[in-house]
């Protein structure tokens, strides 16, 4: 079988005459062949035999599917589609769709026989597909794409979803239809955009394959993830991630009054008390500001001056950088457990790793890797944590630790996790962050010498320091005298000493110097 995503029917003269020699049995078509409905008013006398809602057969072999519906074959492989543009009214001589037909759509599949979709063809593109994906030519799916076509993809979760609309060729990495860690695995969507055919730049406007129908195939090879999987590219879009980002907004507005305008461990104040008693921590403006903590507040205050830990920013303590790169740098830790605990963070102002850009999110895998080999070279292990709740600027925590096994450390989180309440999962291999955890969406993360990761999802609250506690504990640096920042804190003559010798010892290391 044949499906046709973009236009059919020319607009010359020249086209008519061609197609009423199909009309008349002049000409045939070998294999049945499916369209989708006109685009633009030239295209609609092409359709007058059939109904524009219903759709119905133009000619031997080429039959016009319809507005939208799903189309199931002998075989059976299921196929929906939606004809037209996207318009906020009623549809217009047939070449537009609204939001009653998607709706009507996404019921069809609530049946409970409805077990999967093979394949999606849609005229317009989906808003948003090039999410998380390299961009196409000619063409920004985020202006000219449909939203309502990118819910419709979400909820459809076709395995291949085809379009034309736009004239040009696009194949983007499969996206996954899942979210890892929280939900069973799915079939991944493989979206491709055709170009024109016959046009000059000889792009590809055929797709040839072989497909088993979803309904005919193994679980376990159907939900198999290729290699170069991505996130989903609409899950941006998403109402949900919206809430959940307005609700980190308010945390992170929180987060302002708990700082200091110097680069500091954001463990905050206090020692680990146990499970179920409160914990205190600093809500000062200035060093040495009160620990008293309202007992309620009414509502985040706004975020205060500038961030103390955008580079460009006058609240600095600059004495404590040790190494700046072209978009990120480390710093000493103010109060750090050791004298080499340091923070690597953006020069620019990022809140989390999940907002990073690809540029600074490399250029930090960089400083990671040339920190571990300088830890490894004394004979210790290395710690990172990143804890994105309550916190104003990206600031990853790195701290070596006593030579231990990979596993050894991890069950050492995951114990003081228990003991917290706090579900410290793996992540999966090859897995970014961005790609499990919504942008917004609370967390605390540690990194281990492997590259391993345990991720813990933040639903109602958890201890600020948890992090400092977990590496100062007697299983590990054996520090409990050091978890509150304040006890280890130095003049700044010593932070800067400090600095100058972890400045000459990095050096060897640092990919800056080279």
């Amino acid at each position: 079988m044949l499906l046709c995503v973009g236009s059919f029917f020319g607009s010359s003269e020249e086209s008519k005459k061609e197609w009423e020699g199909y009309l008349a049995g002049n000409n045939s078509v070998p294999i049945p062949t499916f369209l989708l409905g006109p685009t633009e008013m030239h295209e609609v006398s092409y359709y007058s035999s059939v109904s524009l809602e219903n759709g119905g057969e133009l000619s031997e072999n080429v039959t016009y599917l319809g507005r939208k519906g799903i189309l199931k074959t002998k075989s059976g492989l299921q196929i929906a589609y939606l004809s037209g543009l996207e318009k906020s009214e009623a549809p217009e001589e047939g070449c537009h769709f609204v939001a009653d037909d998607v709706t009507s759509l996404e019921s069809l599949c609530q049946d409970e026989s409805f077990k999967g979709l093979d394949i999606l063809i849609s005229s317009s593109w989906p808003k948003g597909v090039s999410n998380f994906a390299n961009q196409p030519e000619r063409v920004d799916p985020e202006k000219n794409g449909s939203a309502l076509v990118s819910r419709l993809a979400q909820q459809l979760r076709p395995r291949y979803h085809f379009t034309g609309h736009e004239g040009v060729y696009y194949e983007r990495p499969p996206y996954r239809n899942h979210r890892v860690l929280r939900e069973s695995a799915q079939h991944v969507t493989r979206f491709i955009a055709l170009a024109q055919a016959g046009n000059p730049h000889k792009k590809k406007y055929m797709y040839a394959f072989n497909i088993v129908p979803l309904v005919s195939m193994d679980k376990n090879e159907l939900v198999k993830q290729p290699p170069d999987v991505t996130e989903c590219p609409y899950n941006r879009l998403s109402g949900s991630n919206v809430n959940t980002a307005d609700q980190n907004t308010n945390l992170q507005s929180q987060a302002s009054a708990t700082g200091q305008n110097f680069f500091f461990d954001m463990s905050n104040t206090g020692k680990s008390q146990g499970p179920g008693q409160k914990r205190r921590r600093d809500h000062g403006g200035e060093e040495g500001g009160s620990n008293k903590q309202p007992r309620q507040r009414k509502g985040p205050p706004p975020l205060k001056g500038s961030c103390w830990f955008c580079l460009g920013s006058p609240e600095v303590e600059k004495h404590l950088v040790v190494s700046v790169g072209d978009a990120s740098y480390v710093a000493l830790a103010k109060g750090g457990l050791v004298a080499d605990h340091v923070l690597i963070c953006p020069i620019a102002h990022f809140e989390s790793t999940v907002k990073l850009t690809e540029d600074v999110l490399m250029e930090i895998e960089k400083y990671k890797r040339a920190l571990r080999k300088m830890y490894h070279k004394e004979g210790k292990s290395c710690v990172i944590f990143e804890r994105n709740y309550y916190t104003q600027h990206l600031q990853l925590q790195v701290l070596p630790v006593p030579l231990t096994d990979v596993e050894e450390l991890k069950d050492i989180f995951r114990e003081h996790g228990d003991s917290n309440s706090l579900a410290m999962r793996d992540v999966p291999a090859n897995t970014e962050l961005s790609q499990i955890v919504p942008v917004g969406a609370p967390y605390f993360v540690v990194e281990f010498d492997n590259e391993e990761k345990l991720l813990h999802r933040v639903s109602l609250k958890m201890p600020l320091q948890f992090g400092r506690e977990v590496a100062a504990s007697p299983a590990l640096l054996n520090m409990p005298d050091r978890v509150d920042w304040k006890a280890c804190k130095v003049s700044k003559d010593e932070e800067t000493r400090m600095a100058a010798v972890f400045r000459k010892k990095f050096q060897p290391y640092d990919f800056n110097s080279e």
